[in-house]
């Protein structure tokens, strides 16, 4: 094998082990800096997966908490009254591979995760945008990738927060 091409599969190996940076889109001339309430609201699984767990409910949990840690101000009921401009977060697990029926267990193989979220304005119901996060790990506990994928979601939110708070100029 060439230098070239041990490069090559070195870098394989290295990305087929690991996160995606979440990519945060957001419509022409939206902004995150001015909403003070993140709403997160239902995950909805649209993988087909027969999960041994409650997956879509720890989603939205670790979301949530994710954005907590970030020092946002979260709730996850969207009746709630909030006392600013409020974002809400509806998100789905569009994919996955790997054991859904044995989440807490690692084993051999890659497992992947896929969320995507929208981002409406809680007042207009505006779309604001969107954050896709995708993760592949091998050999870890499926559950464990799947909490990865939904803290890259609120790290996506709280990156882009953080960037239009930022004064230019």
């Amino acid at each position: 094998m060439t230098l070239r091409n041990s490069a090559i599969a070195l870098l394989l190996c290295f990305n087929a082990c690991s996160s995606v940076r979440p990519q945060v889109t957001l419509e022409p001339g939206a902004s995150l800096k001015d909403y003070r309430v993140f709403v997160v609201g239902p995950v909805t699984d649209e993988t087909g997966a027969r999960f041994n767990l409650d997956v879509v409910d720890t989603l939205r949990r670790q979301i949530a908490d994710r954005l907590r840690s970030h020092h946002l101000a979260v709730v996850t009921d969207a009746s709630a009254d909030t006392a600013g401009p409020a974002l809400i977060i509806a998100s789905a697990l569009v994919g996955f591979k790997g054991m859904p029926i044995m989440l807490q267990l690692s084993g051999p193989g890659i497992t992947e995760c896929r969320i995507e979220s929208e981002l409406r304005d809680g007042h207009t119901g505006r779309r604001v945008g969107r954050v896709v996060a995708a993760v592949l790990e091998e050999r870890m506990k499926p559950m464990t990738v799947l909490n990865e994928c939904a803290h890259d979601i609120g790290d996506g939110i709280a990156r882009e927060l953080r960037r239009g708070r930022v004064k230019k100029g």
